[in-house]
């Protein structure tokens, strides 16, 4: 079985920038009845 290094995985400039962008949108949130509903701000 093959094992991924952080050698091994070098994600570009431009990938990591759109997981920053995506996690810095994305939002979940806790409603009173407790259910749990994601979503993204533009």
């Amino acid at each position: 079985m093959k094992y991924f290094t952080p050698n091994v995985l070098k994600p570009s400039e431009r990938t990591l920038n759109l997981i920053k962008q995506i996690a810095y949108t994305y939002r979940v949130a806790k409603m009173a009845d407790g259910s749990i509903v994601s979503y993204c701000l533009n």
